[in-house]
């Protein structure tokens, strides 16, 4: 038993707060991977249609996950007018994350924030709640930073900032969301460029479609970033695209007359 309170860290919440699980716990995972395949493949499934259907799952999945990058990016969504760091936040945000984000800005008005010490540009606060449930948490800010923390730790376990941080910027007249408390992984486009796959997997004549899928729209979409930034750039990659398409057209006749020939 002493043994596994000297490791009190690694498996109770409460003590690895500041360790980074996207709020995910270990039995969540394994819940969200069973449903996942349950939602494609049934129980009965056996190891040879699984290998067969993988692919064909892994290549909607990325579909799906494109289709949401591109609602993140191009829907909008309605925030009061006088909102303004969470209309900063729909800039920012996955869809996902912004409702979540929305859920902790929902709570901002259960607190208030009491100055416990000033030192130039740092303030040591507490924020209280003065309604509902009893909350009290110690937070530090720099003002000319704009970096700080959290008592709840909410930032380092889940990254996004929780209620009270968000509080103190409407306290002191904070109108973004500061860089220190974003993070990447929860920013629109922030999967555009990512690679789940070792660049060594693209040797030799047997790969997954699945596989080719995945380089060839990274590369292409780190291609049409860089053109699309200005209009001489943008020409030139629809030219070569035409070629490319006509270049594809004449190789896809050849192999056609070639099986026809056989």
């Amino acid at each position: 038993m002493q043994g596994i309170f000297n490791i009190i860290q690694r498996w109770i919440p409460l003590w690895n707060r500041e360790t980074f699980f996207a709020g995910m716990s270990s039995t969540g995972r394994s819940e969200s991977t069973n449903n996942f395949f349950n939602g494609w493949l049934p129980i009965t499934t056996g190891l040879y249609s699984f290998v067969t259907k993988y692919e064909a799952v892994l290549i909607e999945v990325c579909e799906q996950k494109n289709a949401e990058d591109f609602a993140s990016e191009h829907r909008y969504r309605q925030v009061g007018p006088h909102q303004a760091l969470l209309k900063d936040a729909t800039n920012i945000y996955t869809r996902t994350m912004f409702h979540k984000l929305q859920d902790q800005f929902d709570q901002v008005v259960r607190f208030v924030v009491i100055e416990r010490r000033v030192e130039g540009n740092v303030r040591q606060l507490t924020v209280k709640a003065h309604s509902g449930r009893a909350e009290s948490f110690e937070l530090q800010i720099d003002l000319e930073k704009l970096t700080g923390n959290c008592g709840c730790k909410l930032f380092e376990y889940v990254g996004l900032p929780c209620c009270h941080p968000l509080k103190v910027f409407s306290k002191y007249d904070i109108l973004k969301i500061p860089e220190a408390f974003i993070m990447i992984r929860w920013t629109i486009g922030a999967n555009k460029f990512s690679r789940s796959y070792d660049e060594s997997q693209l040797k030799g004549d047997n790969l997954r479609h699945a596989l080719r899928h995945s380089h060839i729209s990274l590369r292409a979409s780190i291609l049409f970033e860089r053109a699309s930034k200005m209009k001489e750039s943008f020409d030139f990659a629809v030219l070569k695209l035409d070629e490319l398409e006509s270049y594809l057209q004449n190789y896809d006749d050849t192999l056609t007359q070639i099986d026809a020939s056989q």
